[in-house]
This record gives C-alpha cells, structure tokens and sequence, in this order.
C-alpha cells in the first residue's frame, strides 16, 4: 500500500516534467509552423538517450539490463506513442492531445486484471472517469470548431500504445532498475525517428530558440520517464495511471502562465475536477 502510494507521489511529480515538455514543444511548433513532427520527436529522443548514457555514467551492463523481451516490446510501443502523440500535438494544441493521450488510462485500467492480475478497484474507476470528463471539459472542442481527424486518430493511437508501454514496464521492472527501462524506449525512439526524418529529408530547425525548446523538452521528458518508470515499476497499476489525470491539469497551468491561456468557464470546470480526480482519487485509493 505504502509502495502505491509513493507511487502516486511520483506520478504526480512526472505530471509536472510531462507538461513542462509538451509547453516546450508547443512552444517550438509556434514558432516554426512548418517544424516537422519526426523532426521533434528524434530531438526529444535523441537528448533524451545522451542525457541517459551520461547518467549511467557509460555503464553499457547498466543501460542494456537482462535483455529480456519485454524492454524491447516497452520501447516500440514507447516510440510509437511518442510520434503519435506529437503529431496529435502539431495538429491539435496541448490541450485536447492531452485529453486523448490519457486515455491511456482507461487501457490500463481494463488490461491490468488480466495482464498483471491486479484487480481495479471502484474508486480508480471513478477517478479515471472522472479525469476523463475533468479532461474533457478542459480541452475539449468548443461549438464552431472544425473537428481534425487525422490528430484525433493519432492521439487515441498515443493513448493505446502509452498503455501496453506502461504496462511492460511492471514486466520488465522486476528485474531492471528505471534508467535500463527508459534507455530501450530512448533507443528504439531515436533510431526509428532519426531515420524517418532522414528518410523524408525532413529539414532541421536553425533557430536556436526552437533548438533550445527541443533540447530543453528532451530534458524534461528523460527525468519524467524514470520517474513514471518507478512509478509504474512499484505501484498498482491502476492508480497510478489515474494519476496521470494531473498531467492535463498541469499543462494548462503552465499555458496560462506562459502563453497567457486564460481557461474559459469550462476549462475552470475541468480543473476543478481534476485537481479531485488527477490528485484526490487516486492518493485514497492508493492507500
């Protein structure tokens, strides 16, 4: 119990890193419109994996672990949501690619009895329930907007694979310690993204603020996945993945202060909701 609940600590703590590296990516797809998505995503992978292996400290035993299946399996789907989800990000804003990102939970939820045999309790399904309608009101489309297929798909696809990624992590983490986790991501990642952009002669960004945004997204994303890494590695899956909820909630608050993102009534609504069902909910039923 006492493990859950640190665990729900630690998801909260990631909430904030997570959302300081979406703004950051936001950010960047502001500044230059025609910034491509692979392009980011190598970026964001890229540091991610030198901030890693430094970290380590080159210890290669450290970064491969036992090589077991599940690592490799956590880093193709990890690498996949994460272009996923900055495609939804490019297409759609913080925002609503954050609503559909943490649908991830609902997977998670309904996949961890079978999957780990950890039973969810009621009280996580009201909060990732209630996450989703707080997320909803948050960043949901409004009356007179144009509804964008392709992002939607693509954050719903970010959403699922965010899942099995997480719930690897209770495999692969018996035996290997967080950074091992987060190096096969990282490397499945930067590879398959650094080599569809080149692929695609996907052109490189010279501005060195939106240099600076990617590298400093990269940054805050390695710190997130070791801490969610061990959130997941020592917690029921289930409230910690209801914790996650925080995330929307976190990203708005930095919109606000740093894009100048006032929330409407609506938004206020679903923050209110999540401030509950993100951080209440899930610290009670994790204890």
């Amino acid at each position: 119990m006492q493990d859950t609940a640190r665990a729900v600590g630690l998801m909260i703590g990631c909430s904030v890193l997570f959302a300081t590296m979406a703004t950051l990516v936001g950010l960047a797809h502001a500044r230059d419109p025609g910034l491509s998505t692979l392009v980011t995503s190598a970026f964001r992978a890229g540091v991610n994996l030198v901030a890693l292996v430094l970290l380590a400290r080159f210890d290669v035993d450290l970064l491969l672990g036992d090589r077991r299946r599940a690592l490799w399996i956590r880093g193709v789907l990890g690498g996949i949501s994460l272009v996923c989800y900055f495609s939804a990000l490019a297409r759609l804003g913080v925002g609503v690619s954050a609503f559909l990102n943490q649908t991830s939970a609902i997977w998670v939820a309904l996949l961890a009895p079978g999957l780990l045999g950890e039973r969810t309790g009621r009280m996580v399904w009201v909060a990732v329930a209630g996450s989703l309608c707080g997320v909803a009101l948050l960043a949901g489309p409004r009356a007179g907007e144009a509804t964008e297929w392709t992002g939607h798909a693509f954050g719903l696809a970010s959403g699922l694979t965010s899942a099995g990624a997480y719930l690897t992590v209770r495999k692969a983490g018996a035996t290997n310690k967080p950074i091992t986790i987060v190096f096969y991501f990282t490397l499945v990642a930067a590879l398959s993204t650094t080599t569809a952009s080149l692929v695609r002669r996907e052109p490189v960004p010279h501005d060195p603020v939106v240099l600076g945004y990617l590298v400093g997204a990269g940054l805050a994303a390695t710190f997130a996945q070791l801490i969610m890494t061990e959130a997941y590695r020592i917690g029921r899956a289930g409230p910690v993945a209801a914790a996650g909820a925080a995330g929307p909630l976190f990203s708005t608050l930095l919109g606000w202060a740093v894009l100048g993102q006032v929330p409407d009534r609506y938004g206020a609504v679903g923050m209110a909701i999540l401030l509950v069902t993100g951080i209440g909910l899930p610290w009670l039923a994790a204890r």
